[in-house]
């Protein structure tokens, strides 16, 4: 019986890919980064909250995103894993100021900092669970878009990017994965 429950426990575990965790979120792996590292003037930060009615952790980061030199802000974390082409898609739950933010994702390769994989999510003032497929990522290079497929074995890196334009940032990010 045991090794019976002990085969479904890892199966489970199997359905998804936790980047983010509900709880005991290791804020120290997730990095802000600011487009000033080449030469912008947006500035902002992230710090990591508890919520008091929920049952999760989250990510808060806001800013002032201007396209004066630059016009990005991001928080991001690379992925340490060998294989996740068994996954398809990107879950996590956000809230925010009514703006378009990105999904970011960098892959094995990709060395210049303009290259990445973007998917495209737009939030409330209230809580949402999203998804968004692997297929739905478009791939960015020096603001082109560009139909490329993302492949989940190269995935090294996935972040939220606010950019494209000058804009408040004000969003807050829980438990994100990469699914089936």
């Amino acid at each position: 019986m045991l090794k019976y429950l002990l085969l479904i426990f890892l199966s489970l575990n199997m359905l998804s890919f936790e980047i983010l965790p509900k709880k005991n979120i290791d804020i120290d792996s997730w990095r802000f980064v600011k487009d000033q590292v080449m030469g912008g003037k947006s500035d902002g930060s992230m710090v990591l909250k508890e919520s008091a009615n929920e049952n999760f952790d989250f990510i808060s980061a806001k800013g002032n995103v201007s396209t004066d030199g630059g016009g990005f802000l991001m928080f991001r974390k690379e992925i340490d894993a060998n294989n996740l082409s068994d996954f398809s898609r990107v879950k996590f739950k956000a809230r925010g100021n009514n703006e378009k933010y990105f999904i970011h994702i960098k892959t094995k390769g990709s060395i210049l900092p303009w290259v990445r994989y973007l998917g495209e999510f737009e939030v409330t003032n209230e809580w949402q669970d999203f998804e968004i497929e692997f297929t739905e990522f478009i791939r960015y290079s020096n603001k082109s878009p560009k139909k490329r497929n993302l492949n989940p074995k190269k995935i090294k890196l996935i972040g939220v990017e606010a950019s494209g334009r000058d804009f408040d940032m004000d969003i807050d990010i829980a438990s994100m994965s990469f699914s089936k």
